[in-house]
């Protein structure tokens, strides 16, 4: 018996790893890109002074992303939770930047 371990590239799972590990690049920079747009969102929010918590806005993205993801196969109440998490994630970085240099209420 040999005690040489098959190259990465010899694993059958390999390529689809590499595939999955492509995605995770591209869904990380997508984060990224969407978190930077809500920060130019908070921005504009503090200049004009708009609340940063626009319920309605949260709501329309939820179902409207939970219907793409339906129309894609996906559990409508798992996009839900993962844009939960997104939006959650915007809201305290919109919250930061809507606040930074402001007093805070004691």
């Amino acid at each position: 018996m040999s005690d040489q371990k098959p190259s990465p590239e010899a694993h059958p799972l390999a390529g689809l790893r590499e595939q999955l590990d492509a995605i995770d690049v591209t869904l990380v920079e997508t984060l990224a890109r969407r978190l930077q747009l809500c920060g130019e969102i908070a921005l504009r929010k503090r200049e004009h002074d708009i609340p940063m918590m626009q319920q309605g806005r949260v709501e329309f993205v939820k179902q409207r992303c939970a219907e793409m993801g339906a129309a894609r196969g996906l559990d409508p109440d798992f996009v839900r939770r993962l844009y939960t998490l997104i939006i959650d994630e915007a809201c305290r970085l919109e919250d930061l930047l809507i606040n930074e240099g402001r007093e805070q209420p004691k």
